[in-house]
């Protein structure tokens, strides 16, 4: 369960919430983590014995102004550091929009700004995956589908670099069925939520089952590739907000747990 669901809950909640309702793991905001500590958060998750999924997410790259993607890079190395100590298995890693550049533009900056991180990334132990984001959020990223950021980053073919499959935007996307069986090696964390067809507004989600993706399907054909990391239910929107996070937290894990049987 992923803290961007309860962004309006502190940290300290978050991990009782999570604990109570029998969450496998968390996944921590960067935000929450610098207002709570990482250190102080480190012992307090090693006390409810919640491991830690993944950290979302450091960047975006501002591509093609060099002084702010030194400072970016920064950040992501700390990021890195804050990831190891907290024990997660990835750092979400935004790859930043385009701005004026091209696609290719893009591309090009971004390629060596991540090839620079794999050293820190690997002596870490935390796995960068890149997350593509939808093209209504191209200040956030030139990637906007799971095929193509896996076609990015198989240019670069790093153990230490992958994707994030994010099923909000990927569920309806050509290819994701041959995807998943074919570079299941490259999915570095799946994020799970739900999307009711007709919505008109965006990052507007649903508790797992209550919307019209086939995760059921989904999260079979993931299953029968192999995949063994960690799903993050990241949930967000009015239908969250008017519910109310006592009530998302557990119905989303039960309901997530009742799609694999």
């Amino acid at each position: 369960m992923s803290q961007i669901t309860t962004l309006g809950w502190p940290f300290e909640r978050d991990v009782e919430a999570f604990a109570s309702a029998g969450a496998p793991a968390i996944g921590i905001a960067i935000r929450k983590l610098e207002e709570y500590g990482v250190t102080r958060a480190a012992r307090r998750l090693r006390a409810a014995g919640l491991p830690v999924s993944c950290l979302t997410s450091s960047g975006p790259f501002p591509l093609g102004d060099e002084q702010g993607e030194r400072d970016a890079l920064a950040r992501t190395r700390r990021h890195l550091d804050a990831a190891a100590e907290l024990g997660a298995e990835c750092l979400v890693v935004l790859a930043g929009g385009a701005g004026r550049l091209s696609w290719e533009e893009a591309a090009e900056r971004c390629r060596p700004l991540l090839e620079t991180l794999l050293p820190a990334a690997e002596r870490a132990g935390v796995r960068l995956a890149l997350e593509p984001t939808s093209q209504l959020r191209m200040d956030l990223a030139f990637l906007h589908s799971f095929d193509e950021a896996l076609d990015f980053v198989d240019q670069i073919r790093s153990p230490w670099l992958g994707v994030v499959l994010e099923l909000n935007n990927a569920w309806i996307e050509r290819r994701l069925y041959a995807n998943i069986r074919a570079r299941t090696d490259r999915i570095a964390l799946v994020q799970v939520s739900d999307f009711k067809v007709g919505t008109m507004s965006a990052s507007t989600r649903v508790v797992p089952g209550d919307g019209d993706i086939p995760l059921r399907r989904i999260l079979g054909a993931l299953g029968t590739a192999g995949y063994d990391r960690w799903y993050d239910i990241e949930l967000i929107g009015p239908a969250i907000e008017a519910e109310g996070y006592e009530s998302v937290v557990p119905r989303a894990i039960a309901r997530f747990r009742e799609l694999w049987t």
